[in-house]
């Protein structure tokens, strides 16, 4: 039994596209918990590149803007320090 090679091209695309989905839920979209939003560029897109509310306000700080929690932010949890004591 020979598949077409339409086919196999098919079969090419979707694990090519299959893997990539699989690449990007292993990478957090927005991995920072504060988020920038600047009045001169953007128009109000937020820049979730923060730590720390502090290093948010800092890099608004002279040119305005706000910054915001980031509600798509969910923090990785290190599985071996939530293990109890034996």
């Amino acid at each position: 039994m020979r598949l077409p090679v339409s086919a196999i091209i098919l079969l090419f695309i979707a694990a090519a596209l299959f893997s990539e989905n699989l690449a990007a839920a292993a990478q957090s979209a927005n991995p920072y918990p504060w988020c920038a939003i600047y009045y001169k560029e953007g128009g109000g897109t937020p820049r979730c590149y923060f730590d720390t509310r502090d290093q948010c306000m800092a890099s608004i700080s002279g040119i305005g803007g706000f910054c915001v929690q980031n509600l798509q932010y969910s923090p990785r949890v290190n599985p071996s320090a939530h293990r109890p004591r034996s």
